[in-house]
């Protein structure tokens, strides 16, 4: 039987992500490649496969973030190359990671944050050279000097056009209500990064400002983003925006009611992925009064009508932070669940686009401290990778 839980276990959750956030940095170290696994920072580590099929690493530290890739699945990796020349105090926790993207021509993308005029102000770098060396660091904010932002996110198109957004801080003028905790989304777009100004455009306000926003390429190739929005009845919910074919976004498409009201930040983004056939499948976390949990629904229409939501995981086990890939009709969703004493990541699959699923099945396990799961694919096959503390970086293949 589910157990509910128990909103009043939310708020030390709240008070130690509001701790990570504000206090989990520590002083510059010497860079260094040495026992690169073991100085990862908060257990954030972001992964991406490149179109040939080699997987690539980025690893935040305390004072830089390293790049390196892996031919076999994980199993050895080239040496670590350092992205930022100059030592930045690093900022990244799981809710807030660095983003690491290989377009069609090879190239390289990579955001990274560091503690500059603003916490967490995002630094952009490329590499044309398989990653052997990166562009000098730039910032991608034309105000980071005066607003906060962070929980960027980035897409590269088949044609190596980079969208990257964010939440920013950068948000009264368009606050149509100003709610507690509501930031703004930002984007800017280039296909010329070496050259790009990058311009900053709105997107939409009322943003829930610690949850991260979840962003994917639809099969036109055109950016969707589902992202927790709060609701001018105070309640957090969750809205899809998609770009059409003219360039231009859509207004916010409610798809989650579950009535959540909260004077607080949840810390728990949404996590979405699109099939080729263009269907939309989404997980995200809530404790609203109408249910509590994570949940997964699809979409054919971008949020116009959705599937029934369907529970997730052991509630009394805390389950949350999942993730979702779709990979032809292979619907893979991962989460975490803890026992009182061992975090262990679940999986469960299915085989015809999220009609019918498996039963839950453990894949990994650590008593000590670690980040979210994160699934990704080559193309045919998926693979979840995920960081703790005891045991530095996790890949493998979730196999059918």
């Amino acid at each position: 039987m589910r157990k509910p839980y128990k909103k009043s276990i939310l708020l030390p959750f709240i008070v130690v992500s509001l701790l990570m956030i504000n206090g989990c940095q520590t002083g510059a170290k010497n860079l260094t490649t040495d026992n690169l696994a073991g100085q990862i920072l908060n257990t954030t580590v972001s992964v991406t496969f490149a179109p040939d099929g080699r997987l690539w690493r980025l690893t935040p530290t305390d004072d830089a973030v390293f790049v390196d890739s892996s031919a076999d699945h994980g199993k050895t990796y080239s040496k670590p190359v350092r992205v930022n020349p100059v030592a930045q105090r690093i900022s990244a926790w799981p809710e807030n990671p660095p983003a690491i993207v290989v377009g069609k021509s090879g190239r390289i993308h990579v955001l990274y944050y560091a503690d500059e005029q603003q916490k967490s102000t995002t630094f952009f770098s490329y590499s044309d050279d398989n990653g052997q060396s990166f562009s000098k660091p730039v910032l991608i904010s034309d105000h980071a000097d005066t607003a906060r932002h962070y929980m960027n996110q980035m897409l590269v198109d088949k044609n190596n056009k980079v969208y990257m957004l964010w939440h920013d801080t950068r948000h009264e003028q368009h606050n149509s209500h100003a709610a507690a905790g509501s930031l703004s989304l930002y984007y800017t777009v280039t296909d010329q990064p070496n050259t790009a100004q990058f311009t900053n455009q709105f997107i939409s306000d009322a943003v829930c400002s610690c949850c991260r926003t979840a962003i994917t390429l639809s099969p036109e190739e055109k950016p969707v983003i589902l992202v927790r929005m709060i609701f001018q009845d105070g309640v957090r919910d969750h809205a899809l925006i998609n770009m059409t074919s003219a360039g231009q976004w859509s207004k916010p498409q409610r798809i989650t009611n579950d009535d959540w009201g909260i004077e607080a930040c949840p810390e728990h983004g949404p996590a979405l992925s699109i099939d080729s056939q263009g269907r939309s499948h989404l997980t995200w976390f809530t404790l609203g009064d109408k249910r509590q949990g994570i949940f997964y629904a699809h979409t054919d229409d971008y949020g116009k009508t959705a599937s029934a939501p369907m529970p997730l995981g052991d509630t009394s086990r805390l389950s949350g932070h999942s993730d979702v890939l779709a990979v032809d009709n292979r619907v893979v969703i991962a989460w975490k669940e803890f026992d009182g004493n061992e975090t262990s990541i679940v999986i469960k699959e299915s085989s015809d686009r999220g009609t019918t699923w498996s039963k839950d099945k453990k894949v990994l396990g650590s008593t000590a401290k670690s980040g979210y799961p994160e699934l990704v694919s080559n193309g045919k096959n998926i693979f979840v990778s995920w960081a703790s503390s005891d045991h530095g970086h996790y890949f493998m293949e979730i196999k059918p």
